[in-house]
């Protein structure tokens, strides 16, 4: 018994610490980009990803100088929030970079 508990944790710390991932969509890579992120924020998802419940629109974040870059991020939070709550509840944050005006 005391070895199947062993392994259950050990399996369960290895599925949270490992859940980290980005996703990035280079738009328009040729104008200089912001450095930092223009907008930032989180989607939130129920039932595993499947259900969106609100929608970021990067164009209208960014305006007339137009989007360069967009990243996706599940960060550490994100996924412990997602296993606690066995993928009902699953965040995930974003970042959108602007192009620089000239």
């Amino acid at each position: 018994m005391k070895k199947l508990l062993v392994l259950l944790f050990c399996a369960s710390v290895i599925a949270v610490l490992s859940a980290c991932s980005t996703q990035s969509f280079e738009i328009n890579p040729n104008p200089v980009a912001m450095s930092e992120p223009s907008y930032e924020g989180t989607n939130h998802f129920l039932l595993w990803g499947i259900g969106q419940i609100q929608t970021m629109h990067p164009g209208e974040a960014c305006g007339p100088e137009g989007v360069n870059r967009v990243e996706t991020t599940e960060t550490f939070v994100n996924g412990l929030l997602s296993t606690l709550t066995f993928g009902i509840y699953a965040p995930r944050s974003y970042a959108v970079y602007c192009n620089n005006q000239i």
